[in-house]
């Protein structure tokens, strides 16, 4: 087994590329940009044995740094591990046994409490399903549904989509909206549009992204980014941010002028973004899930794809329960709104 560094990028996006099925929140660059986020550092672990390899992404934090703990906890006595803002978990590929997985374990739990890493939790992949991998290693819980659009050809996108789907479409299109696309040249415009939603939503800080971070990903993942933008009256009033590679698109950020909302922008921007997909040979384009379990950002999305709901499940190991429960015994002694009862995998973080 290998830990291998953010700053060994070829090397990391190499082993990464070498798995058939690999994505864009795998890549050195994504995981940088959350790096720059304030998301922690990234590693990628990877282990190869006999005819069998896996990798993954984590984010490493210092927990001292997490604000509820920070007062009673020195810096460099803990950390844990976090998959990027996304999706990830395991790319395997070859002869996987369970003596294989055995094996692999038996690594990551020593290098996990020999550096101080308490815990990690995973996000895993819709798309990929790869919660199965670790469903005997690892803790596993189903969290809610996401959608996907199959972009096989645009056909097939629009056979699947809901009928009161093809009429919203329509309805953009008697607006006059137009769809434009580019590579970040307009993110002045791109960040107004998403700002005014995350304000009119409500969301938590961690949800606006500094320029640094669009600067980045602009300059750094060109070839795996693309922006759409829906036009009226020449005034951008949608605009949303897809990651993707040959296989997978991705559904990133996104966002609506309020006071447009009605002319249905955003359902002909969704729709042309599948059928670009479907042009550059593009398998599956994934939207993602709502905010909750049950809302009303999910029943948008599904209206893409009766048939393309996907399980999105999450997962934990803990590598040193010691410390794991000192951590949680310390933010009930310490911290008077700490809920225990909330079902947080990584409880000390609820």
């Amino acid at each position: 087994m290998d830990i291998i560094q953010v700053g060994e990028k070829e090397r990391w996006n190499s082993i990464v590329k070498s798995f058939h099925n690999w994505d864009i929140y795998y890549l050195n660059e994504y995981a940088c940009s959350f790096q720059l986020h304030g998301d922690g550092g990234p590693v990628l672990v990877y282990h190869q044995m006999n005819e069998g390899k896996l990798c993954y992404v984590m984010m490493q934090e210092d927990i001292s740094h997490f604000s509820p703990l920070s007062a009673y906890i020195e810096p460099g006595q803990f950390y844990d591990w976090t998959t990027p803002y996304g999706y990830g978990g395991p790319l395997m590929e070859g002869k996987i046994t369970p003596e294989w997985m055995g094996q692999f374990i038996k690594e990551l739990n020593q290098w996990c409490k020999s550096h101080k890493v308490v815990s990690q939790f995973f996000r895993f992949h819709p798309l990929l399903q790869n919660q199965k991998v670790f469903e005997d290693d690892c803790e596993v819980v189903y969290m809610k549904k996401t959608v996907y659009i199959d972009t096989k050809d645009k056909d097939i996108i629009f056979k699947n989509m809901t009928p009161n789907n093809r009429n919203m479409v329509r309805k953009a299109q008697k607006n006059n909206i137009d769809i434009v696309m580019d590579k970040g040249e307009r993110i002045e415009e791109f960040r107004k549009i998403y700002d005014a939603t995350m304000q009119n939503n409500k969301a938590e800080e961690y949800y606006y992204f500094q320029p640094e971070y669009f600067n980045y990903i602009n300059q750094n993942m060109k070839e795996n980014i693309i922006y759409f933008y829906a036009v009226y009256q020449g005034i951008a009033i949608s605009a949303a941010i897809f990651f993707y590679n040959g296989k997978y698109m991705h559904y990133h950020l996104s966002g609506t002028l309020p006071e447009y909302r009605k002319l249905a922008s955003s359902n002909l921007l969704l729709s042309e973004a599948a059928n670009w997909a479907a042009e550059q040979g593009i398998k599956e384009m994934h939207l993602g899930g709502g905010v909750g379990i049950e809302d009303s950002l999910l029943a948008f999305k599904k209206h893409f794809n009766r048939n393309g709901l996907l399980d999105f499940c999450i997962g934990r190991s803990i590598f040193d329960k010691k410390a794991f429960d000192h951590l949680v015994e310390l933010r009930k002694e310490k911290d008077a709104g700490f809920d225990d009862s909330k079902p947080f995998l990584i409880k000390y973080r609820a």
